[in-house]
């Protein structure tokens, strides 16, 4: 990383503007995004700058414990917290407490303990009641469970100031070119359906309004505000949004307009008339085993403004929307795409319908990955022994999908050939290098060291199928280990396939490296096959040590590069 740059600490970094907020800082901040989610899963592209930490920060320990690491890679000047729970069941929910709450305090404690410059927490301009101009000093008084989390925060953001300078900043609805804000999706879809009647219904009057912020122009505000820092109050709030609000019969009136490319009449349709359609919806919902989007609670909004004003905001800061970034004027983006990558477009946004507010997964993927580590030794004994025991890893090589070739066959015989120390060297190398790209998740990783990895048997002597004979005896090993570990045991496929997986993968990419190699360097192979059997095990150790530093480092997207590779 470059160490002359600023850090980032960036919470909610799989999000919809955390994304975004990574794309546009990347180049001038060092990048430390933590979420619950992997970068694959997330579709973050690895950047010199950027280290990713998967962790919930609901979880104290887990969270905390990066502090050394963050301190080991220069620090961190600011915390841009986005994390948080939301849905649209308007129902109380034990993430708006778990997320929203304790995990900001969490990030603050971490944010003190790290000594940042600045702590940017995202509330919402909904955490106020509508029928009120909101600006900057609005109480954020909304009685729906999400406004009380947010008001919590932001009084922690307060609490917190003495120690952690903080900037508030209460969003408005964000959408981008691809919409990715479920109510506007909703509408949209359902005006731009072609139905005779839902293509044309409106609730109420249609003046039901909030105001709407471009991504784009969202995280030109956060950086603006990191921009300013130095100048700004220990504690501070801004309106992340433009003056005012656009009405839902504004919205109708312009989509319907470009999709259909004429003017269509909307139906004015009143809250009594609404009610049935909705449980009507609800029911044949279920009946389909979906999730309506529309609730009866939605209802009680129907004409309601939410009008904002960000004067203050705009002076503080010297920032504004972007004109030609308006939901007005950006809708013919909205509608285009959705009439010329349909696919595209719904997959986007039934993503952003669905919340999960918690991942077992992760938890198994932590379990799991501390229970490797701790058995290392031990683990690497027992699949020593049994690599270099004829009688054992006979049944396995009998299993081998591929049948019991000849060099497979050897592979027992080539590890007797060598001392013990390297021999148990060699399967320890195979076990970190699993362990560290399940820690990691940075399954790429693999690709590189298996270029590395498929060299050693063949400039020591041994048959080409030792390291892919070896990895599936390990495999086997682990699986039958953990089905019996009383944590695994609920849930003992996942665990199967978080191991499985892996070796799989490890195993495939070594055999297409050694092809690779043996149509392109066949003179090369020749040579190294006459290589004798290593005396000891140097060579080994010295990746097995790279392994060890990646894994207990152990943040994603390094651009690592294997000594092993330039010799």
């Amino acid at each position: 990383m470059d160490a002359t740059l600023p850090g980032i600490l960036l919470t909610g970094a799989s999000g919809f503007v955390g994304r975004n907020f990574i794309k546009a800082a990347g180049g001038s901040f060092r990048l430390f995004c933590v979420a619950r989610r992997s970068m694959e899963e997330a579709g973050v592209q690895p950047e010199a700058n950027l280290r990713w930490i998967q962790v919930d920060i609901a979880d104290r320990d887990k969270l905390l414990a990066n502090s050394q690491r963050l301190r080991d890679h220069g620090g961190i000047d600011y915390v841009v917290n986005l994390a948080g729970y939301y849905d649209f069941t308007n129902q109380e929910h034990p993430e708006y407490v778990r997320t929203n709450v304790w995990g900001t305090r969490n990030m603050l404690d971490l944010a003190k303990e790290l000594h940042v410059k600045r702590f940017i927490f995202a509330s919402s301009q909904a955490a106020c009641r509508f029928g009120v101009t909101v600006d900057e000093q609005t109480a954020p008084d909304a009685p729906i469970p999400y406004a009380r989390s947010k008001r919590k925060g932001e009084e922690l953001i307060h609490e917190y100031a003495q120690w952690v300078p903080g900037a508030i900043v209460r969003i408005a609805a964000v959408f981008s070119d691809w919409c990715e804000y479920p109510p506007l999706y909703t509408m949209l879809n359902n005006w731009c359906s072609g139905k005779v009647l839902e293509s044309h219904i409106l609730a109420g009057r249609g003046r039901s309004a909030i105001p709407y912020i471009h991504v784009h122009d969202l995280v030109q505000l956060f950086l603006r505000i990191l921009d300013k820092s130095n100048e700004l109050e220990k504690i501070c709030v801004f309106n992340g949004g433009p003056d005012g609000a656009v009405s839902h019969l504004e919205l109708f009136n312009v989509a319907t307009q470009f999709y259909y490319n004429a003017p269509r009449k909307p139906f004015f349709t009143p809250r009594w008339l609404l009610k049935p359609m909705v449980l009507a919806r609800y029911v044949l919902c279920h009946l389909q085993g979906k999730e309506p989007f529309e609730r009866l609670w939605m209802l009680d909004y129907i004409d309601q403004q939410l009008v904002a004003d960000s004067a203050r905001t705009r002076d503080h800061l010297d920032w504004k929307v972007t004109p030609r970034k308006t939901i007005i004027r950006r809708l013919v983006f909205l509608v285009e795409n959705m009439k010329k990558n349909p696919e595209l477009w719904r997959s986007w946004n039934e993503a952003m319908l669905v919340k999960t507010a918690y991942r077992p997964q992760l938890l198994l993927h932590d379990r799991l990955c501390e229970a490797l580590t701790n058995a290392r030794d031990d683990m690497v004994d027992a699949i020593t022994t049994q690599l270099t025991t004829r009688s054992a890893t006979a049944p396995a090589m009998a299993a081998r999908d591929t049948g019991p070739d000849r060099e497979t066959a050897g592979a027992a015989t080539d590890l007797q050939a060598v001392s013990s120390t390297v021999a148990r060297s060699h399967a320890k190398l195979l076990y970190q290098l699993i362990v560290t790209v399940l820690r990691t998740r940075n399954r790429p990783m693999m690709q590189q060291y298996a270029h590395t990895i498929s060299f050693l048997p063949l400039s020591s002597g041994f048959t080409n199928k030792l390291i892919s004979h070896s990895l599936f005896v390990m495999g086997e090993h682990l699986i039958e280990q953990f089905r019996s570990h009383f944590e695994f045991k609920k849930q003992p496929v996942k665990a199967d396939d978080y191991i499985t997986m892996t070796i799989h993968m490890a195993i495939d990419q070594i055999e297409d490296q050694i092809e690779l190699a043996r149509r392109q360097s066949p003179l090369l192979r020749e040579e190294l096959r006459k290589t004798p059997p290593p005396a000891d095990n140097r060579r080994l150790e010295a990746v097995i040590v790279q392994l060890e530093e990646l894994c207990n480092d152990a943040m994603a997207a390094h651009s690592w590069t294997s000594p092993m590779i330039r010799e």
